[in-house]
């Protein structure tokens, strides 16, 4: 019965979610996720049909339903989803593959009208298999989603031999009641709100470096006539159109800068970032203050890594480099961030942000950070060993003026990045210099680790 119904608040992480369809005019597949994995060992897709019903009841973020009352939005869980509408399709072409998903990808999933996710299991143009969910943001996010992969195929095995079911998935549930605990515990509160607070004012107020280049920054200085301007206003509700660009990287390229982080024992995320730091501040004279959110996934507890549900929260990645550290040096003091980022990481969004408009007078449309980053740790074994192609989709429409991602793609076993963008904001030319930038950065510091950041700066500038 209805009475009978535990409700929660939506989490921290959760509220970030929702508040994103603020500055998106509400087009609320901003805050969705679509996403497929193909195949290279055939399936039988009657079977992957009932592996993904038997999925749903395993992982409880799948069961997670919304609601507004009174102006807040509150979840339960059902202890079922009768039906599960699954799909299964067949392409005869690449063209027709990919129509079908991106026009999937930009319709909205209605999660306040019982629509969670939708899943398709199909036959590839190329002859091979795969499954493809969109799904609520405040469901899942990238990594619940490699979770439903993963434990799909499992359970597909399982099914397929007979054998027991793999073990039980983690508890989103206990995730959830432990980030509202966090909320009340004001102690624990007020030592983040304290260490944010500190880490906003150490090296007083940021500047805006744009992918775009310094143009916006250096005419709205000039127009106001007030050179101690470092920020713009970034977010635009209204021409929130965006494109996807994905670039593979080539397998030479790939190899200098895999055996790098391999042998060197350096943080990926750490080190895609810097490449792209650097491109950042050769197009904005120099300057080494560069300011991206960096999606933490936040999962930390043996149950955090194996459930579902929506963790991550957007850490505020702000560093000031010079240019007389070497390259490795400025990689170790990124690692030394991201320690720090993850020690706090608890803090929710929307309160750090606060924090910072009101330490700095910001706007509400104001911001220094230039864009949004995720690294995606997927491995040749993530997908619960079966060889997987893992792809993306465009969502048509996004908050934030560039959204980018890179990995390691399985498939391949190179380097691939895709950036989502407002080109109205953010050219696709603009996508083109930082990917070589980034790559003209990554493989000289990767060759030579030694070279410092203002000599890696002079090659770019060269």
């Amino acid at each position: 019965m209805k009475s009978e119904i535990t409700y929660y608040p939506i989490t921290p992480a959760q509220e970030m979610i929702n508040f994103m369809l603020k500055y998106s005019l509400f087009h609320k597949q901003v805050v969705q996720i679509p996403a497929s994995v193909t195949l290279k060992r055939k399936f039988d897709p009657e079977l992957m049909k009932k592996a993904v019903i038997e999925e749903i009841k395993r992982n409880d973020c799948m069961r997670l339903r919304f609601e507004k009352k009174g102006g807040k939005v509150r979840q339960y869980f059902v202890d079922e989803v009768t039906a599960p509408d699954v799909k299964i399709k067949s392409f005869s072409s690449k063209q027709e593959q990919e129509d079908y998903f991106n026009a999937d990808a930009q319709k909205p999933i209605k999660c306040y009208k019982g629509e969670i996710f939708r899943i398709v299991v199909f036959d590839s143009y190329d002859g091979r298999n795969g499954i493809y969910i969109n799904v609520s943001h405040l469901a899942m996010d990238a990594a619940a989603v490699f979770v439903f992969f993963s434990d799909t195929l499992a359970v597909y095995e399982s099914l397929e031999s007979g054998k027991e079911m793999p073990k039980p998935l983690g508890s989103y549930e206990k995730a959830i009641i432990s980030e509202l605990e966090y909320i009340n515990d004001k102690e624990k509160v007020k030592k983040d709100e304290d260490a944010y607070r500190e880490f906003f004012l150490k090296d007083g107020e940021p500047i805006y470096n744009g992918v775009h280049g310094s143009e916006k920054l250096d005419a709205l200085i000039a127009k106001k006539k007030d050179p101690s301007i470092r920020q713009i206003d970034c977010f635009d509700p209204i021409h929130d159109t965006a494109f996807l660009e994905k670039y593979p990287v080539s397998e030479q390229k790939s190899k200098v800068i895999l055996d790098y982080i391999d042998r060197e024992r350096v943080s990926p995320e750490c080190l895609v970032q810097l490449g792209m730091r650097l491109h950042v501040s050769s197009i904005n004279h120099r300057r080494l203050d560069t300011f991206f959110l960096t999606l933490c996934t936040r999962r930390r507890t043996l149950n955090e890594k194996r459930c579902g549900g929506s963790m991550t929260a957007a850490m505020p990645w702000r560093i000031v480099l010079s240019e007389d550290l070497t390259f490795r040096q400025g990689l170790e003091k990124m690692q030394e961030l991201q320690s720090w980022i993850f020690r706090h990481a608890n803090y929710p969004f929307l309160e750090w942000r606060e924090l910072e408009q009101k330490l700095f007078d910001y706007s509400p449309a104001a911001g220094s950070t230039s864009m949004m980053f995720s690294w995606f740790p997927l491995e040749a074994d993530t997908m619960n060993g079966w060889e997987y192609e893992f792809n993306g989709y465009c969502l048509g429409r996004y908050v934030m003026p560039l959204y980018s991602y890179a990995m390691k793609d399985a498939s391949t076993g190179n380097l691939k990045f895709a950036y989502l963008h407002r080109p109205n904001y953010i050219t696709e030319e603009h996508i083109d210099a930082l990917q070589a930038g980034t790559m003209k950065a990554l493989l000289a510091g990767c060759e030579n680790d030694d070279l410092t950041l203002g000599e890696i700066l002079d090659i770019l500038e060269a």
